[in-house]
């Protein structure tokens, strides 16, 4: 049976994915006009609504969702998913650029898992309360794979698309990225502990709700666009001279 629902749970990140990637290519943002002229991909849109959804029925269902933890956490989430409309209102090539992320985050949660499966020998004292199942071995394995993958990725990304980001920026972004993405894992983790659930949902087989994927997602979004936005702005205004 365990072979099994991983076999599952494999099949459902496929294609996941795969809706992704065609998601970006074929379908067109949505524009709003209102107060402030902005545009919604239609995945970002539905990845928003559930998110609400899963928020607002925890709070409804569940008792133990009525305490500041969880407000302060809902707040600090949906500032977090501000961010990934601002990325695409805002920077050139957003596509890429999600992309990078969600693959970075996704080959560092799946490096993390294997490499404890394989490896992992020594449990972690003070997460067992959070995390039980996490290993030193496993978490190296999501740091040093992690930082090669999104590393060498960014370092093309940019020569193809940006070139103006040096490697201590690439280097920034990219271990940014995977402790943001540990941490926010870490996170929705505590959150479950206290409302004492497994699943936000079962929407996704094997996989918990829409915030059980984007627990990492979202803190990595939000980190990568204040330190790219801070260092290519930097780096692309005018000097003196050319003023």
């Amino acid at each position: 049976m365990e072979i099994s629902n991983r076999l599952k749970r494999i099949i459902t990140a496929i294609i996941g994915i795969t809706v992704i990637i065609l998601g970006l290519e074929y379908l067109p943002s949505i524009s709003f006009n209102t107060f402030i002229d902005f545009s919604i991909h239609p995945l970002v849109l539905a990845a928003l609504i559930i998110f609400f959804y899963e928020i607002f029925r925890q709070y409804l269902k569940n008792p133990n969702s009525r305490n500041s933890k969880y407000y302060i956490f809902c707040v600090t989430y949906i500032i977090f998913f501000t961010h990934v409309v601002l990325i695409e209102n805002i920077m050139d090539n957003w596509k890429i650029i999600f992309l990078f992320v969600l693959s970075q985050v996704f080959v560092i949660d799946s490096s993390g898992y294997f490499v404890g499966k394989l490896l992992g020998r020594s449990k972690i004292k003070f997460l067992s309360k959070i995390s039980p199942n996490k290993t030193t071995e496993g978490y190296t394995g999501s740091i040093i794979i992690g930082f090669l993958y999104g590393f060498i990725s960014l370092y093309i990304i940019n020569n193809t698309y940006f070139d103006n980001l040096g490697i201590f920026t690439i280097s920034l972004i990219t271990i940014g990225i995977v402790f943001s993405s540990i941490t926010g894992d870490l996170s929705v983790s505590k959150i479950k502990r206290i409302l004492d659930i497994d699943d936000f949902s079962t929407l996704f087989y094997g996989h918990g709700g829409i915030l059980d994927r984007l627990d990492s997602i979202l803190p990595s979004f939000t980190l990568f666009f204040w330190i790219f936005s801070v260092s290519y702005t930097h780096l692309t205004l005018p000097t003196n001279r050319e003023v």
